[in-house]
């Protein structure tokens, strides 16, 4: 049997933040690290998958809320982050604003971390994203050791489509940060995982853990982007 674990990174500071002028730095706007509440969430999701059965590999987009989400899972579980960026967020151009410039936007004390994990192409479209979310599945069945139990530290729309992908048919779903999927498959050489519980469940976290960005950010896509 082999374990998936879903799980979107905790409430980053970015929704907190009335005023995102150019006066603030880049990295607080387009790589930021995580509230309070969202570390909060993030011990919460650890503790749950270190009860559940730990994991062998954590796997995580290299943006600084989902490397701050892993890092507590992984510590949980006694194992490494591995940062990838075909889990990073969908990146848009300068026109749309952020994230649109990952390499030089995001906080350089984190770097060292993001090192091995890929360069990312720039700027996106659906077909980019559905590609790299199908080189991560193929990555995942031919993963040498073979690991039971893998968790993925990602974004809402990457973590949906590739649950999509993953369980071979379409279904919309709310990630609240901190949620997460579970997704199983017998032996390796099955096509497909199977939903095992609730898809994108919070329940593990508390009811002050709980709350949504009381302002969320409206994009508007430029007619002449890529995504328009």
């Amino acid at each position: 049997m082999q374990t998936i674990i879903l799980l979107r990174h905790g409430y980053p500071t970015s929704w907190d933040l009335k005023d995102k002028t150019r006066a603030t730095a880049t990295h607080l706007r387009q790589d930021p690290a995580l509230a309070a509440i969202g570390t909060r969430q993030a011990k919460a999701s650890a503790a749950h998958i270190a009860a559940a059965g730990g994991a062998e590999v954590v796997w995580s987009s290299p943006f600084r809320a989902c490397l701050e989400t892993a890092d507590l899972v992984a510590a949980d579980c006694k194992v490494e982050v591995q940062a990838d960026w075909k889990l990073g967020e969908v990146l848009l151009s300068q026109v749309l604003g952020s994230p649109f410039s990952p390499t030089s936007a995001m906080d350089p004390d984190c770097e060292d971390r993001r090192r091995g994990a890929g360069k990312p192409s720039h700027p996106e479209s659906d077909q980019t994203i559905q590609d790299r979310v199908a080189r991560t599945v193929l990555a995942l069945k031919s993963h040498k050791p073979f690991a039971q139990r893998i968790v993925i530290v990602s974004h809402a729309i990457i973590l949906q489509k590739l649950c999509q992908a993953m369980i071979g048919r379409s279904f919309m779903v709310d990630w609240h940060p901190g949620a997460l999927t579970t997704l199983q498959r017998a032996k390796p050489l099955d096509r497909q995982w199977r939903l095992h519980g609730e898809p994108a469940s919070f329940a593990h976290l508390g009811d002050d853990d709980r709350p949504e960005p009381a302002d969320q950010i409206e994009v508007k896509y430029h007619p002449l982007d890529s995504r328009g």
